[in-house]
């Protein structure tokens, strides 16, 4: 037995050493003969062959009878609803600070009190950390919670390296009557290092839930990527205990131990080691670069000529106001535009939107014909990939878990890296150049979206559309046509920066993002407006207090706290989410998903954008065409 709780040790110099409160008593709470040395020999084995990177499953882990008690403790707390750009679950409160509960409210919760103490008990403690070859692990920090994955929850990639976690863990509280299925989804999914610090675009092992079982794995900066698939079960949900066990705390340590801890903090330096999965995402992406516009001139075509004359003489003084577009420019963008969006009345009308909100969305933007075309071609493709959902699908019937090969082509490449992002990406037709007008296909859009991004997008005529609605100059840009699948594609919150050393990267962009979803009744656009379904573009400043990778992004109220409008989310879950919010989230706007609609969105450096991940139970993919103009 190990009495770690209520009294605190004090080292010879008279420094109290921080314990638990409570008695641990790990030979009652896990299963007879975990603790052997035997057992720990055959855990270590499995964990140093185990791959992609070392892992172990841990089966019947503590006492039948505890842990039901546990499950149901827990159940009976009330779960608050949380959502960030990685994450949909519903929680209850911070499990660590089950010390600072009154004597009442703990006898509520003492089998969960005796499963904790006995996880962070010395035995226990010893027990993993010589399974995962770390060093002493504190007996003090209990860092845990507990989290319930009903339908539409997941978590995206990252590599949970935060502070001074040391092992990472989860245990299963699956109903124990009725055993999870690997259809139900919420799989513990591992990711492979392809580079140092960069993950594979999918997973390469997949463990699924079940009962009383305990999968853990040490902390790396970037090596230890991991996510948790979208649960799909209609009726059924995915509890669990998560947390981490961390290393030595000041607090925990001898004064012999302190000593060398001092020591060594002041001799490390860090140098050579993988950055942590949000460092990188703060970064910026370096490995997207810009590319120069060809110059115009905002008087119109007859006036490029003296704007390249003016620009290679450094000549600053400032255009005149933007000129009507000509003939020959309507010309060029009528075959792609619709022709309400050429009329110099309404182009006047989204201009002065435009430069009051900074932002504006261009519903039913391309020519009719073109956007029926590629509605019909971008259905077609998702039938043809199994991705286009039942119109209905009965509220019974659950959606399928990720094919991970869906949709993938030599023509739509699956891009990540997957803690940034992952999607599939059209790739530039090579050898034969792209058509300067529609194909309007309606079989597959590749061809008019490749002929979107590269020809209409890049073209000064287009330019100068974008310069009259927006009084924004493009000199430089970059982009991307991307498919989002249901049930696996995503981006997580970035910053426009390219990377620190970009002199331009504090100036911003202009987001240019061109979008088609599903939408055959008014059944399917509700779903995409009501943003349950995932695929919304969302802008968000910048959360500096959290450094969580998996948790510091601001909390993601209802709809209404971003746009004034109610989502179509169950009342239940929506006031759940008012309870759990944290302030409005840093939200500074959010774009539902709609077919054939531009929104147009002036973004300072330092915010940050996030498409948030497809559900599984979204009508069809998200497609768009994704553009960052740099502007004068």
């Amino acid at each position: 037995m190990t009495a770690e709780g209520k009294q605190r040790k004090t080292t010879q110099s008279g420094r109290q050493m921080k314990r638990l409160r409570g008695t641990a008593e790990p030979e009652k709470v896990f299963r007879t003969g975990l603790l052997a040395d035997s057992q720990r020999e055959s855990l270590k084995t499995e964990y140093d062959a185990s791959g992609p990177y070392h892992h172990v499953v841990i089966k019947d882990l503590v006492s039948d009878d505890l842990l039901r008690r546990v499950r149901a403790e827990l159940l009976a707390i009330h779960a608050t609803r949380k959502e960030t750009d990685i994450y949909r679950v519903f929680q209850t409160g911070d499990m660590a600070n089950l010390d600072g509960l009154p004597e009442h409210e703990l006898t509520q919760l003492k089998s969960l009190l005796q499963l904790r103490n006995a996880l962070y008990s010395h035995e226990f403690r010893t027990y993993i950390a010589s399974i995962c070859g770390v060093g002493k692990l504190s007996p003090s920090k209990a860092d845990l919670s507990h989290n319930i994955y009903k339908e539409g929850c997941h978590l995206l990639c990252h590599d949970d390296v935060i502070g001074t976690r040391s092992i990472s863990y989860i245990i299963y509280l699956t109903d124990p009557e009725d055993p999870w299925r690997e259809s139900d989804g919420g799989g513990l999914e591992l990711f492979p290092v392809v580079s140092k610090g960069t993950p594979a675009v999918h997973p390469s092992v997949v463990i699924p839930p079940a009962w009383n079982q305990m999968c853990m794995f040490a902390v790396q900066p970037g090596h230890s990527f991991h996510s948790v698939a979208e649960v799909v079960s209609v009726d059924r949900t995915r509890p669990s205990i998560s947390g981490w066990f961390h290393v030595l705390q000041p607090e925990d340590m001898t004064d012999e131990e302190l000593a060398v801890y001092e020591r060594e903090k002041l001799n490390a330096d860090g140098n050579g080691q993988p950055k942590a999965s949000l460092d990188q995402l703060l970064s910026g992406d370096s490995d997207f670069p810009f590319k120069d516009l060809p110059k115009f001139s905002v008087k119109g075509p007859e006036f490029d000529d003296e704007e390249v004359e003016m620009k290679s003489g450094n000549d600053e003084d400032d255009e005149e106001e933007g000129a009507p577009l000509t003939e020959s420019e309507i010309a060029f963008l009528k075959p792609f535009i619709n022709p309400s969006y050429l009329n110099p009345k309404v182009i006047s009308q989204a201009n002065d939107r435009f430069c009051e909100d900074s932002s504006i969305q261009l519903t039913s933007f391309l020519e009719p014909s073109l956007a029926a075309a590629i509605s019909k071609a971008t259905q077609s493709q998702d039938k043809k990939d199994g991705l286009l959902t039942p119109a209905p699908r009965p509220v019974t019937q659950p959606a399928p878990i990720a094919n991970y090969n869906a949709g993938v082509s030599q023509d739509w490449v699956a891009t990540g890296p997957s803690h940034k992002h992952r999607f599939l990406q059209l790739m530039k037709p090579s050898g034969k150049p792209l058509p300067q007008t529609p194909t309007c296909s309606i079989q597959d859009p590749s061809m008019d979206l490749a002929t979107l991004e590269h020809v209409v997008f890049s073209s000064k005529p287009f330019l100068r559309l974008i310069n009259l609605i927006t009084s924004l100059k493009p000199t430089a840009s970059r982009s991307q046509a991307r498919r989002f699948r249901p049930g696996m594609d995503y981006t997580l919150a970035t910053t426009s920066g390219e990377s620190s050393n970009d002199p331009d990267s504090e100036v911003g962009v202009l987001d240019a993002t061109l979008c088609f979803v599903c939408e055959r009744d008014g059944r399917d656009a509700g779903l995409w407006e009501s943003d349950e379904v995932g695929g919304f573009d969302c802008y968000m400043a910048a959360d500096e207090s959290n450094d969580d990778p998996a948790q510091y992004r601001a909390q993601r109220a209802v709809k209404a706290a971003y746009t004034g409008t109610a989502g179509s989310a169950e009342k239940g879950d929506e006031e759940e989410m008012e309870e759990g919010a944290e302030g409005d989230g840093g939200a500074l706007l959010s774009v539902s998903a709609k077919a054939n609609c531009l929104s147009l969105v002036m973004r300072e450096a330092s915010v940050m954008r996030f498409i948030k991940y497809v559900g599984a139970r979204a009508p069809g993919s998200r497609w768009d065409v994704a553009v960052e103009y740099k502007y004068e």
